[in-house]
């Protein structure tokens, strides 16, 4: 199987290279589109970067003015490109469901926001570097909050996945074709816009792309999609597959230190916890006596502050919970924007944790510091 070739959007392939123009800015989307139809039919359709941008103006209407970014594509254009080069598009029902046609013979578009939580490791292209180092100095926004981008992959025995930036440079022979990447990287790479707070899932932004001249099985026609186009803000209206929730106590069973919390929660007496927190109140309300309105409110707010310690255990609570956090986050060994969602709920698991048993020592009398003290103390 031949190796997944790159389209390039810089001025080797693209438009630019009619217009004379150094560099490209939102030719992205069509440049995706030919590499996607050119590894889906085999090669036997082979567009090039320039023309699947002609085949843009040809099914939008729309006109591009070089040097400006005024041409980005969506989802629901890049369907109607592929279907001028004979092929069909449809939006992924799930990440497997992306994952299996990409072994069936597909291409697959994703829609990204480069490079917002990338694998690390992974080669982007020259021209990302570059920018990466002016960015760094210049303006570290654009790479905290990254870049709507489109991307392109394909899958084959002999090379795994390869998924290729069309910022890659074709002229450059290391850059003709796409990076090797396992399916946990290329998963986390379609996950850039979910990171980015832009999408719920992953599979919304894949498009699956097939072409006749290659058999695999029927895609679903490109008709089901929305019909309203999707700009480059927005996301496919896709709905989210049911999933079976896991019971609360499973997940509580599983960790041993929220376990321990729970079970100090569970050994306070709350019927004795009931009568000391109305004996708090009843001791603010008595001892604000003569005063009116919020002098009042805040005379009972503060006597409760000071008869039971509550806005120590808060600060308390929300101190230890960030503390252990911060100190579980450093023991994964892992950059902050590389942890997975399963690092992350167990971080988050060993805070809560922390937190809880300060919420036990805050309902305990005995406590020195939080305890709950008798009425009139």
């Amino acid at each position: 199987m031949p190796l997944y070739r790159v389209a390039s959007q810089l001025y080797s392939d693209s438009e630019a290279q009619l217009k004379g123009a150094k560099q490209i800015l939102d030719d992205c989307t069509w440049s995706s589109c030919a590499a996607a139809i050119g590894w889906s039919s085999q090669y036997e359709v082979s567009p090039t970067a320039a023309e699947a941008v002609i085949a843009m103006k040809k099914v939008t209407g729309r006109k591009d003015v070089q040097g400006v970014s005024d041409n980005g594509g969506s989802l629901a254009e890049a369907v109607k490109v592929i279907a001028h080069f004979g092929g069909k598009a449809r939006y992924a029902k799930s990440w497997d469901d992306a994952v299996a046609a990409a072994k069936d013979g597909a291409a697959l578009m994703l829609w990204v926001q480069q490079p917002v939580s990338y694998p690390a490791g992974v080669k982007i292209s020259a021209w990302h570097d570059r920018w990466f180092k002016w960015w760094s100095k210049h303006s570290p926004e654009k790479i905290r909050l990254g870049y709507g981008h489109m991307t392109s992959a394909g899958w084959c025995e002999d090379h795994g996945f390869q998924w290729a930036c069309p910022t890659r440079d074709t002229k450059v022979a290391a850059e003709r074709y796409g990076v090797p990447v396992s399916e946990e990287q290329l998963r986390q790479i379609a996950n850039s816009k979910v990171k980015a707070g832009k999408l719920k899932a992953d599979f919304k932004a894949i498009l699956i792309v097939t072409h006749p001249s290659r058999k695999i099985a029927p895609a679903t026609p490109a008709s089901v999609a929305p019909t309203t186009p999707i700009s480059a803000t927005q996301s496919a209206v896709i709905v989210d597959p049911p999933s079976t929730p896991v019971p609360a106590k499973k997940v509580i069973e599983a960790d041993p230190a929220l376990s321990a919390a729970v079970a100090g929660l569970e050994r306070v007496d709350w019927g004795a916890k009931a009568g000391q927190a109305a004996d708090a109140i009843g001791h603010a309300v008595e001892s604000t006596k003569g005063q009116i309105g919020m002098n009042r409110v805040f005379g009972v707010i503060k006597a409760i502050k000071e008869s039971t310690g509550l806005d120590e255990a808060v600060l308390e609570a929300a101190r230890v919970f960030l503390s252990t956090c911060i100190a579980m986050m450093l023991a994964t060994g892992s950059p902050l924007l590389d942890m997975s969602t399963g690092d992350f709920k167990v971080v988050v698991s060993g805070g809560l944790a922390a937190a809880l048993n300060v919420v036990v020592r805050f309902l305990q009398p005995t406590d020195s510091q939080f305890g709950v003290k008798p009425k009139g103390k």
